[in-house]
């Protein structure tokens, strides 16, 4: 028998028109500019000005925002595949995200080419007024004092665990309004039950049980995943334990040593990078660690964000790494099959089988 919930194969757009809901994901007409949410009162939370309504963001702060978001911008990287999962990206006029780092996410919503990109190290805000977002979604609140005195709002969505996705995808949903809050209901219950099905097979592993995993957006180049993180979350709830016992919360590029490395021996090796699995296999530098000895080095699923690393596609994440890590408990579960079904539901695009394949790899569009 299954182990693992086959996720249903309606689509996004179905789901959408079955509730109802399929005009509300481009709401037309402009609303005012928000004011910065710091100063809301009570009052203010409770009956806001026309056209606005407010928002407790991820960092606790209460945010005015427009009722109909016609024009926003994505400061960070993770939280665009969340928009793309509400509405196809119509309405970015600013991203963090360059089309050649993030192929698939240009694919699966080509309203991304719409988008200027910007942000990081060589961020010009005045370029980003200039494009009048409404609302400008990010992972800090560095930008909020700025964008304040422009009249456009900050949201901070930044989660590190599961509970603290969830609530962040429902912030997101309540910003952007119409269907956005069903597809958030369905995809925090997904995200639940998937939860649910795996802690079922995992959570009585013992610790000699729990193999220790490496983890690394590069673990090759040494960037690697420490505990406060959510692959921490995810490595836990697999049924394994992470080796990088050092905190990296706020840190995604910390790096270690290779003397740190040796001394953790990790059980299994999993990077973020295309291609790194060979190198540390046929490296002498990692031949005495243990993943290496026994060939459990994997590269990482990446599609239209990293499986990994705060996307949406942490519900397949969950899934893979438990059947990677423990396939006698999970020798049934069609990986295959669920992230077809997870791309047409939640993302609204059909995959074919190739790109299933190079999803699964980490693998660029052909």
């Amino acid at each position: 028998m299954r182990k693992t919930k086959q996720m249903s194969t309606l689509s996004r757009r179905d789901f959408l028109k079955g509730a109802g809901l399929a005009g509300g994901l481009a709401a037309m007409g402009l609303a005012g500019c928000g004011q910065q949410g710091t100063q809301a009162s009570a009052t203010t939370a409770a009956a806001t000005t026309a056209g606005a309504h407010t928002v407790t963001d991820m960092g606790g702060t209460q945010v005015e925002v427009p009722t109909d978001i016609t024009a926003y911008a994505d400061g960070w990287y993770a939280h665009n595949e969340v928009s793309i999962m509400f509405n196809k990206a119509q309405g970015m006029v600013a991203t963090h995200c360059d089309p050649k780092s993030y192929a698939w996410m240009y694919k699966v919503a080509p309203n991304m080419n719409q988008a200027q990109t910007m942000f990081g190290k060589d961020f010009n805000y005045e370029d980003l007024v200039a494009l009048g977002p409404q609302v400008v979604f990010d992972s800090t609140d560095s930008l909020r004092e700025k964008l304040a005195s422009a009249n456009i709002p900050l949201v901070n969505c930044m989660f590190k665990t599961f509970d603290e996705m969830k609530k962040s995808v429902e912030l997101t949903a309540e910003v952007f309004g119409g269907g956005a809050p069903d597809i958030a209901k369905k995809y925090n219950d997904e995200l639940d039950k998937v939860l649910s099905d795996v802690k079922a097979q995992t959570e009585n592993l013992s610790d000699d049980q729990r193999p220790s995993v490496l983890h690394g957006n590069s673990v090759y180049t040494l960037n690697l995943d420490g505990t406060g993180t959510i692959i921490d979350d995810w490595i836990d709830v697999a049924g394994g334990k992470n080796a990088n016992t050092e905190s990296t919360t706020g840190n995604a590029q910390a790096t270690f040593s290779m003397e740190q490395v040796i001394s953790w021996n990790p059980d299994v090796i999993i990077t973020g990078k295309a291609g790194e699995a060979e190198k540390i296999l046929a490296d002498p530098a990692w031949a005495d660690i243990n993943a290496v000895k026994n060939q459990k080095v994997y590269v990482n699923p990446k599609g239209v964000f990293g499986w990994d690393r705060y996307g949406v596609e942490e519900l397949l994440q969950v899934q893979w790494a438990a059947a990677t890590l423990h396939p006698e408990l999970f020798g049934d579960l069609d990986i295959k099959g669920k992230v077809s079904d997870f791309y047409a539901t939640y993302l609204d695009y059909q995959l074919t089988d190739d790109d299933v394949e190079r999803i699964l790899s980490a693998q660029d569009p052909a």
